[in-house]
C-alpha cells in the first residue's frame, strides 16, 4: 500500500515517519487487529492532527481482499465508519489535502471535544504542531485562537444509539485534556461501552483518568514495548516513549484478548522488520526518499 503524505511536510508526524520509519505502530496494529475481528466498527479519532490514522484506515478499506490486513480467511472486509476531530485550521487543511491526494474520504470535523458546548481557547504550541492543547500552560504557546467545542455525548450518543455496529473504538490524544473529553462522554461510556485508546502523560493526567475508567468498570492495558499488559493502576511512561493505553469494558475482556493479544508476538515486533506494519513503513520511507531525490 502506498500513501502520499507530501502535503504534510514540516509537521511532526511527517518527521517521525520519515526519520524513525514509524508513527505509533503499536496503536495502528492494535486498531487493525480490533477492526478486522468485527463486521462493522465505528472509529472516532479525537485530536486527529493530520489524520494519519483515519487516512490509513480509509486507504486500507480500498485495498483488494487479498491485499488488506483486515481480511481473514473467507471473512468479508469489515465496514468502518470513520470520524475525526481536529480544531487547528492548518492541520485541518493538511488532512483534507491528504484525503484528496490519496482519494479517500472520512468525516473530518473542526470541532474540538471537551466537557461542554461553546468556545474555548486553543493554545497553539511553540514547540510542535502535535502538542496544541485546550489546557493553558501545557506547552509554551505562540498563539491562542478561539475554537468551537462540544461533547462526545452531544455529537455521537444519538447516532451511536441508533447505528448498527459491532463495536466502537474511540482514540483520544488531546495533550492533557483527555479527562475533560471523557467527562463529556459519560453516557457513551455507560451505554455504548467503546474500547478506548487514550494518551496518558506522566505526572499529568493519571489520577483523573484512573478514577474515570475505574468508575465505569474498564480494564487498563499498557504497552510495554513487547506486549499489551493489564495493569491495576494507571501511570505514565516517564520516558514518554509509550504514551497510549487501551481501556476495555470488563464485559468485553474475553473478546479483546482474543482479538488482540493472540496476535501480539507477531504483529507488534515492529523493529524486527517482520511485521506487515514495519514493512509498510519501510516502503513509505523509501517512497518519500525517491520523491525527494526527484
Amino acid at each position: 500500500m502506498r500513501l502520499d503524505i507530501t502535503a504534510s511536510q514540516g509537521t511532526q508526524i511527517f518527521k517521525m515517519i520519515t526519520t524513525d520509519s514509524q508513527f505509533e505502530p503499536e496503536i495502528l496494529e492494535a486498531l487493525i487487529n480490533l477492526i478486522r475481528a468485527k463486521k462493522r466498527s465505528v472509529f472516532i479519532d479525537v485530536g486527529s492532527n493530520i489524520g494519519i490514522f483515519p487516512l490509513i484506515l480509509s486507504k486500507l478499506m480500498q485495498l483488494k481482499d487479498n491485499e488488506t490486513p483486515f481480511k481473514r480467511s473467507s471473512q468479508q472486509v469489515p465496514d468502518i465508519s470513520i470520524h475525526a476531530h481536529e480544531p487547528l485550521p492548518m492541520l485541518q487543511e493538511i488532512s483534507r489535502k491528504l484525503m484528496h491526494d490519496n482519494k479517500v474520504k472520512y468525516d473530518l470535523q473542526e470541532i474540538a471535544i471537551s466537557n461542554t458546548k461553546g468556545e474555548k481557547s486553543l493554545y497553539v504550541s511553540a514547540m510542535s504542531d502535535s502538542s496544541n492543547s485546550l489546557m493553558e500552560g501545557f506547552r509554551p504557546s505562540k498563539d491562542v485562537i478561539q475554537v468551537r467545542v462540544n461533547t462526545l455525548d452531544n455529537l455521537y450518543l444519538d447516532y451511536l444509539s441508533k447505528a448498527q455496529f459491532d463495536q466502537v473504538i474511540l482514540k483520544i490524544d488531546v495533550e492533557t485534556h483527555e479527562p475533560e473529553v471523557l467527562e463529556g462522554a459519560q453516557s457513551i461510556l455507560e451505554k455504548i461501552r467503546p474500547i478506548i485508546i487514550c494518551e496518558v502523560l506522566a505526572k499529568r493526567t493519571e489520577d483523573r483518568l484512573e478514577s474515570i475508567f475505574k468508575s465505569k468498570d474498564y480494564a487498563m492495558f499498557r504497552f510495554t514495548g513487547a506486549c499489551w499488559t493489564k495493569e491495576q493502576a494507571l501511570f505514565g511512561d516517564p520516558n514518554y516513549e509509550y504514551r497510549d493505553w487501551i481501556f476495555v469494558p470488563e464485559e468485553l475482556l474475553g473478546d479483546f484478548e482474543t482479538q488482540l493479544q493472540s496476535n501480539l508476538k507477531t504483529d507488534i515486533t515492529f523493529k524486527t522488520g517482520k511485521s506487515a506494519l514495519h514493512k509498510y513503513y519501510r516502503r513509505l520511507k523509501a517512497s518519500i526518499k525517491r520523491r525527494i531525490r526527484n
